[in-house]
């Protein structure tokens, strides 16, 4: 190819100019993600992907891989973006929780999008509505735009992110479903035609299931058709009007399927703004300065401008700030233009509403937080068209003077590099938890949420006083705009001081924590547990009611309460809770399974004991606490035999200081939170099993003596 001239890459075959995009895409990915594959897991992958089991697939049954469907990340078992969910459950089953595969997955699905991207916009520059205008320099127009989309730096978040595959899988089959439609619209053989129509159709319906904003489809495709295929004329706006609004239609249709018409109740919308900082009017007038937020951030991506959390000043009215008026006048202007000029510049003009119609879902009435990088990774598909096209008539401009276009050619090669070392520079940002928040509080000091996250990174990490540090800081912040932030720094300060036998100041900051945000079941479960340790059982289970009251599906606080039960000898509201427990397709089944089995074994059905006892060793042969009650039941029905046999297997499966141990922490030293069988029946049978093993270790000590003697002998 011939340098400054656009079109010397036509002389290619279309096999051979499409294999150069591809190998120059993956280069590039590879090399700005290069650094990304052992960046930690963070924030939302905790309860999405590590603690969601319902997506960790260990056989790909039909029942198990249909169970990753209704993987929701509160654990009630509701649809919740399948395809993204299976794509994580599969990630499980081939490498567990080791974050690589994670990493190395996003990687493909982000050079996916840009490939089709690229296609998408090569096709599109050469429909005959625009091929004589775009289509000599369609190629250069193409992969240089999709190059400053790959390589942007706000990108970085829906890809490093690991949980954010949601967002670039939905982008994926996105642009999949635009460029099939495309090709369905333009191909000759009309067999090709019904293909590329249904690849749409399943593309679409795989972005919807990655994540709900893909719902903009058939809007967007409707636009396309309109501006770009048929044409923006007097005739074509009036005949589309009855399909826009066929399309509208559809796209409600199809969120409220994912969202439950319950969504659309005017009321539980504004009930839902409750838990933020900020009222749906206040959200309505702050998102158009986020929006232009959005664009200066894909325009000049410097690394120190990028964060997980933004630090927003919410709008109050029109003129608080003053920015918020200029911002909607700019965003209404800019759309008036849009429209207005369409039938002049229809490529641009749909590119410019392409981003806006496609924060519509994220940016609007709904009450989600104010910003998030991530949202943008659709709406910016298309962003770079209009300034690849400014790029290329520059050059073209000055066919007369080599210097100017070597001038503008290294201008644009520095902003390839400069972006590009942004994007490698920001990902080490991700690299670990603290690297994240430290990088936040930095940039947005005065937002609660990064501190109690850092605080959260260094409490796990066992630095509980730099984590009370964090937590007290938090404290002191404004509790905007994410409302309910406060009551999370006092449950965590609460954590700490538990952690430091300190119950007096833990319950005091559990109770200042339900004060602020009445709705957090976890401060209940740590005040009702703190009552049990004081022996009050009775207030311990109104705790325990209260966080069920909240979160009906919380398995931990219904075990609890289901012990209390038990102990109260409440035996079959006990075994009800136990058994609403074991349907919740989460946590810590041996935990279920053997209180179930000792609250059946004080009832008196030994039966139905026995059997829970048995499931849970099926599932951990080395749970010593079923061991334990199941030597009880076997003993309590008078099977000595078996009973001495389960005793010797649970000596036979620990060394004599591990056993010592397990059992001095669950009965002889007391665990609240577990409830012992009766050692006055099992130490016996117990006692017989270590005896009988001392016996079995003394004869063998007998016998290797007699053997060093023998061999010692002359």
């Amino acid at each position: 190819m011939r340098i400054f001239d656009l079109e010397s890459e036509m002389h290619l075959s279309p096999c051979r100019r499409n294999l150069f995009a591809f190998v120059t895409l993956f280069i590039i990915v590879l090399a700005i993600y290069s650094n990304t594959f052992d960046a930690s897991w963070h924030f939302d992958d905790e309860t999405n992907i590590l603690k969601n089991k319902a997506l960790h697939l260990t056989d790909l049954t039909w029942q198990n891989v249909k169970s990753t469907f209704y993987a929701s990340w509160d654990g009630r078992g509701n649809s919740f973006r399948p395809v993204v969910c299976l794509s994580f459950a599969l990630n499980y089953y081939f490498g567990g929780t080791e974050v690589h595969g994670y990493h190395l997955i996003n990687l493909a699905i982000h050079f996916l999008s840009s490939i089709f991207l690229f296609l998408f916009i090569y096709h599109t520059l050469n429909l005959p509505i625009l091929k004589a205008k775009y289509g000599p320099n369609s190629y250069f127009i193409a992969l240089l735009s999709t190059v400053f989309w790959t390589i942007n730096p706000v990108q970085t978040q829906a890809i490093t992110y690991v949980v954010q595959r949601m967002a670039s899988m939905a982008g994926m089959f996105f642009i999949m479903a635009m460029y099939f439609y495309l090709k369905g619209r333009t191909s000759a053989p009309k067999s090709l035609r019904g293909t590329h129509y249904f690849l749409c159709i399943a593309c679409g319906i795989l972005a919807i299931g990655s994540k709900e904003n893909a719902v903009m489809l058939p809007i967007m495709i409707l636009i396309y058709d309109l501006f770009l295929i048929q044409g923006v004329t007097k005739r074509n706006i009036k005949r589309y009007s009855f399909f826009l609004l066929i399309a509208i239609l559809i796209t409600l249709t199809l969120a409220m399927l994912i969202a439950g018409p319950s969504s659309f109740n005017p009321k539980n919308l504004i009930a839902d703004y409750q838990s933020r900082g900020f009222t749906l009017s206040e959200r309505l007038l702050t998102e158009p300065r986020i929006i232009l937020f959005y664009v200066s951030l894909l325009l000049y991506p410097m690394p120190y401008r990028l964060c997980i959390s933004h630090d927003i000043f919410v709008s109050k009215a029109l003129l608080d700030p003053p920015t918020t008026i200029i911002a909607i006048l700019i965003i209404f202007t800019l759309l008036g233009l849009t429209i207005l000029k369409s039938k002049r510049w229809p490529l641009v003009s749909f590119c410019i509403l392409f981003f806006f119609i496609n924060h519509v879902i994220e940016s609007t009435v709904l009450p989600l937080e104010l910003a998030f990088e991530h949202r943008n990774y659709i709406p910016s598909m298309l962003l770079f068209v209009p300034i690849s096209i400014l790029i290329a008539k520059g050059i073209r401009f000055f066919s007369y003077k080599r210097s100017m276009q070597f001038i503008i050619s290294i201008f644009v090669v520095l902003a390839l590099v400069t972006i590009g070392h942004s994007t490698f520079i920001r990902n080490f940002a991700w690299k670990t938890e603290e690297t994240l928040w430290l990088d936040a509080v930095e940039k947005s000091p005065n937002l609660l949420r990064p501190h109690i996250n850092l605080g959260k990174f260094y409490a796990d990490a066992g630095l509980s006083q730099m984590a009370l540090e964090q937590y007290k800081k938090a404290l002191y912040l404004p509790d905007e705009p994410n409302q309910g932030d406060h009551c999370l720094a006092h449950y965590n300060i609460g954590l700490i001081y538990k952690s430091f036998k300190d119950h007096d100041r833990a319950r005091r900051h559990f109770l200042k924590a339900v004060e602020l945000e009445p709705r957090l079941p976890p401060a209940y479960t740590c005040l009702g547990i703190l009552k049990m340790e004081k022996g009050e059982d009775d207030k311990a289970l109104e705790y325990f009611l209260k966080a069920l009251a909240y979160d009906i599906n919380s398995q931990q606080e219904r075990n609890y309460a289901g012990l209390v039960l038990l102990r109260k000898n409440k035996l079959e509201e006990a075994i009800s809770q136990f058994q609403k427990s074991l349907k919740v397709n989460s946590g810590d089944q041996l935990y279920i399974l053997t209180h179930l089995g000792a609250a059946y074994k004080r009832k008196g059905d030994l039966d139905n004991a026995l059997k829970c006892f048995k499931k849970a060793l099926s599932i951990n042969h080395k749970y010593a606490l079923a061991h334990l009650h199941l030597i009880e039941s076997y003993l309590m029905e008078g099977e000595t035999a078996k009973a001495e046999q389960t005793a010797e297997e649970l000596i036979g499966l620990f060394p004599n200081d591990d056993l010592y141990l397990l059992v001095d922490k669950m009965i002889i030293r007391g665990n609240i939170l577990i409830e012992p069988p009766d050692m006055t029946i099992v130490s016996p049978t117990l006692e017989k099993a270590i005896i009988k093993k001392g016996n079995q270790y003394h004869e063998l000590a007998r016998k290797l003596e007699n053997y060093r003697k023998q061999k010692s002998e002359p």
